[in-house]
């Protein structure tokens, strides 16, 4: 009897991938899950991972959702036949193997959460990269009081700017921002308004509004100290530098580096400007690009433990609204056009999701 396979997304070179049947089922390691995927979603760093992060034969993706098989032996708080949802560092040069685009992944068990009744697989599916991003940069390099924190701890309406608060991460930064007692002020498309205030924030403004700046300076008149960009492009830095106090701050880029413009329109010591990558949520060195290797800090490993399960909480709790999503058909066939759209920048205010049959 032939060895049974798998179906995955798979980079070929450069720029292009295919799906490729027949491929090894993952081997089990000691702190990792090995799950039948239900569902997979689509984010921007899956383009980047296909164009130039993964070498030929790594499978892409990493928005999952499925039903555990296995556990590795240092695995306690999932069991074959839970059903959960997480990350998975797809485009991985170390391990080509471990892409969530697939009919069976393997990942880490911290980086994978519960998924409870009253969520679908499909909109599980869309939660696991945001909520993994946000919990890195707002918390672990942010250092901003966490959604638990006790409420002397917490912000006691100090105000935050979310900017790109419509998609797939502002929603969720708006959530756990208003959790950690912010008041949340937040930018997005004029059509994307009422989904950015049903997330909770305060205050919304249209990007594209010529007064925009004024408009939010005359309800924030010092600026922000801590401003949380979720597009993270040269045009969203230079829209975010004077938003941020004159007397200094700090600004995050979701994106990887930080824009050039930021650095040159805010180069005071005052000022910090910071990015990070969720790929290192996963607790293990790794080659980023060819010759580029990254290494995890123990104490980001360690955080991101805590953070997985403190998330788990949060998402069971009902604490936490899903992105909105929009459910295609095709299945890992499908993934590659939704993908072409995704880079075109046809993709706005919701997640693309495709189901996955085994």
């Amino acid at each position: 009897m032939a060895a049974p396979t798998r179906t995955a997304v798979v980079q070929i070179t450069p720029g292009v991938a295919h799906v490729k049947k027949d491929i090894p089922l993952p081997d089990l390691y000691d702190d990792f899950i090995i799950a039948e995927t239900r569902a997979i979603a689509l984010n921007q760093t899956d383009n980047h991972q296909i164009n130039s992060l993964a070498k030929p034969g790594c499978i892409i993706g990493c928005d999952w959702s499925g039903v555990v098989t296995k556990t590795g032996k240092n695995v306690t708080r999932f069991k074959p036949g839970d059903e959960v949802f997480g990350i998975c560092h797809g485009g991985n040069r170390n391990h080509p193997e471990y892409g969530a685009f697939s009919t069976t992944i393997t990942t880490r068990e911290q980086a994978t959460m519960h998924k409870p009744a009253h969520i679908s697989f499909e909109e599980a599916a869309s939660i696991g990269v945001g909520i993994g991003t946000v919990g890195q940069s707002m918390y672990f390099v942010g250092g901003l009081p966490l959604p638990d924190a006790d409420e002397n701890s917490k912000a006691k309406g100090t105000s935050i700017l979310i900017n790109g608060g419509s998609s797939a991460t502002g929603t969720i930064a708006i959530q756990l921002a208003k959790l950690s007692g912010f008041t949340v002020h937040s930018t997005c498309s004029k059509s994307n308004l009422e989904l950015v205030k049903s997330r909770g924030a305060d205050k919304t403004y249209d990007y594209a509004t010529a007064s925009v700046h004024e408009d939010i300076l005359s309800n924030v008149p010092n600026g922000f100290t801590y401003v949380l960009d979720c597009i993270g492009e040269e045009e969203t830095a230079k829209f975010c530098a004077p938003l941020l106090s004159p007397t200094g701050g700090h600004y995050h880029s979701v994106k990887v580096p930080v824009p050039d413009t930021f650095k040159k329109l805010r180069p005071e010591d005052t000022v910090k400007a910071t990015t990070s990558l969720g790929y290192t949520m996963l607790g293990e060195d790794f080659e980023l690009m060819e010759n580029m290797v990254l290494h995890v800090s123990d104490a980001e490993t360690e955080f991101a433990k805590q953070w997985v399960e403190l998330a788990d909480k949060l998402v069971g709790q009902r604490l936490i609204v899903p992105h909105p999503i929009d459910i295609r058909d095709g299945g890992l066939q499908g993934v590659l056009h939704g993908l072409t759209e995704l880079k075109e920048g046809k993709i706005r205010g919701k997640k693309l999701v495709y189901k996955i049959e085994s």
